[in-house]
């Protein structure tokens, strides 16, 4: 009989401790169906990633399931906002079209659109779509306009606007600004947007030749930008050389692309390193938590093992579950404010990261056709020397078979000879292409000090990856003459016959 009654009071507060616990992990009270709609709503409003991780984790803790379609239909949406920002873009495909379904079951219109909404943003950053893209947010902006969301309105026409400028359909991109801008000085909301918006219309005009209408709103930028202003700082740099190279300043748009270059490279560094951490700092935490409910699963399993033995021993260890059940929560309210905190600096960062990444490329792009017109330069210049040289030639056999010839046209023949000096021509175009690549030659010269001047000629060809027969055309000499010219260059630098001289000069 005793044995019957201890083993009863044993169950009894097996049960009591494992409600006890959970009771705790939920911090004091269940996840209902209010505590969800409230978060879904707050974060549209606020945008704020710490909602969204709390929420979710609360849920995932504690295994909640949602029963109602018009509750479950915005969980799926914010488990899609989620893997978005962790860049899983097919998962959060899937649970858009969950979310889509309940939300047309239920006639959600707000949350249809902002469904649409985000597939628009999830196509363009999974496999570059975007025409899908901007079918999705008309589509968004039709839902929106039905139930009067003017701020959801705003950030769709901003996304289309974006979206018509990876086209690079200028007009359209100015159309779409124009009625973002409106609305925005309407409403009062996103302001901080405006910046950014005459910077791409400053762009898009100079795309069109409008130069006028660029500069005007690139001024007006300019009285916006603040020090704080980074990214926006980096984005009028970059106009402001699309402005010059429209304009044939290249000098002045050389500069401005040099001073976006070494701020996107700083930025850049500096945004994988922090990324680099923030999920590193991420998986410790993960890891923290699942010790942490190991060691609560221990304890009940402990407190069960020793509840056998002697009710008074049961009784202090419930008490002591307890006590590190309190422990517990503490640290998860620790680890979820640093998730949260960690999440909003990924959210910004990688923002950025889109951003120069774009601007990188065009950066890229631009040098290349500096390139290209620094070697048109020199061709144009390689023609005139030949005409020279011509011209010399038909003085000396002039000369030759008239002895009298007067001391005029030899004074005109040393005097053209000076022009076509190879030397001077060498230090000139050294001079402008290094303020393509700096450093170049002195680079180069480190690895081979024994190249000629026609060696390091042939080395710039080849770093702005001219083919065989452009640099034969280039020089007036034929292709097989370049490609034993390249192939003795590869020997003196001590690379093998396979290995890739492009590779090597361009990492100089």
């Amino acid at each position: 009989m005793k044995v019957y009654v201890i083993t009863c009071l044993l169950i009894s507060l097996k049960s009591f401790a494992f409600k006890d616990v959970k009771y705790l992990v939920r911090s004091q009270g269940l996840i209902d169906n209010d505590k969800v709609l409230k978060a879904y709503y707050s974060f549209q409003k606020k945008e704020d990633p710490k909602i969204l991780d709390s929420i979710l984790t609360y849920l995932k803790v504690n295994s909640i399931e949602i029963k109602e379609d018009s509750v479950n239909s915005k969980v799926y949406y914010l488990k899609a906002v989620n893997n978005y920002m962790l860049r899983r873009y097919e998962i959060c495909e899937q649970f858009l079209k969950e979310s889509l379904k309940l939300a047309k079951k239920t006639q959600d219109l707000q949350l249809i659109g902002v469904v649409y909404n985000m597939r628009g943003l999830n196509v363009t950053q999974n496999i570059g779509d975007f025409l899908k893209a901007e079918e999705y947010f008309k589509e968004a902006i039709t839902y929106f306009k039905k139930v009067n969301e003017e701020y959801q309105i705003i950030d769709t026409y901003y996304n289309l606007f974006m979206n018509a400028r990876r086209r690079k359909e200028w007009r359209l991109v100015l159309e779409y600004a124009d009625f973002c801008a409106s609305l925005i000085r309407k409403t009062g909301a996103r302001k901080g947007v405006l910046k950014t918006l005459y910077i791409r219309k400053a762009h898009s005009y100079s795309k069109l030749g409008d130069f006028e209408q660029a500069l005007v709103h690139l001024k007006k930028a300019e009285e916006n930008i603040t020090a704080k202003d980074r990214n926006e700082s980096n984005l009028l740099n970059y106009a402001y050389a699309e402005y010059h190279m429209e304009k044939k300043e290249f000098e002045q748009a050389a500069l401005r692309y040099k001073m976006t270059r070494d701020s996107v490279a700083k930025l850049n560094f500096e945004t994988q390193k922090l990324l680099g951490k923030s999920f590193e700092r991420e998986l410790e935490l993960e890891d923290l938590l699942k010790k942490d409910k190991d060691k609560i699963i221990q304890s009940q399993d402990k407190s069960l093992f020793l509840g056998g033995v002697a009710l008074v021993f049961l009784f202090v260890l419930v008490f002591v579950l307890i006590y590190h059940s309190k422990r517990n929560k503490t640290k998860n309210n620790k680890i979820l404010k640093l998730n949260s905190d960690l999440n909003d600096v990924i959210e910004e960062l990688k923002g950025k990261n889109m951003s120069l990444e774009d601007k990188k490329m065009e950066v890229e792009n631009l040098l290349r056709l500096n390139e290209q017109s620094l070697f048109s330069r020199v061709l144009k210049i390689s023609t005139y020397n030949d005409t020279i040289r011509k011209i010399s030639g038909e003085i000396d056999g002039y000369m030759d078979i008239n002895s009298s010839a007067s001391g005029y046209l030899m004074t005109v023949r040393k005097k053209l000879n000076i022009l076509i000096s190879e030397e001077e021509l060498w230090e000139d175009f050294k001079i402008q292409f290094e303020k393509i690549r700096p450093d170049f030659f002195y680079k180069l010269k480190q690895v081979a000090p024994d190249l000629s001047v026609n060696d390091l000629k042939h080395c710039t060809y080849v770093v702005s990856n001219l083919k065989s027969k452009e640099v034969a055309q280039l020089i007036n000499v034929s292709p097989r003459s370049v490609e034993t010219t390249r192939y003795r260059i590869k020997k003196k630098i001590g690379l093998e016959k396979e290995d890739s001289l492009y590779d090597l000069l361009g990492n100089l």
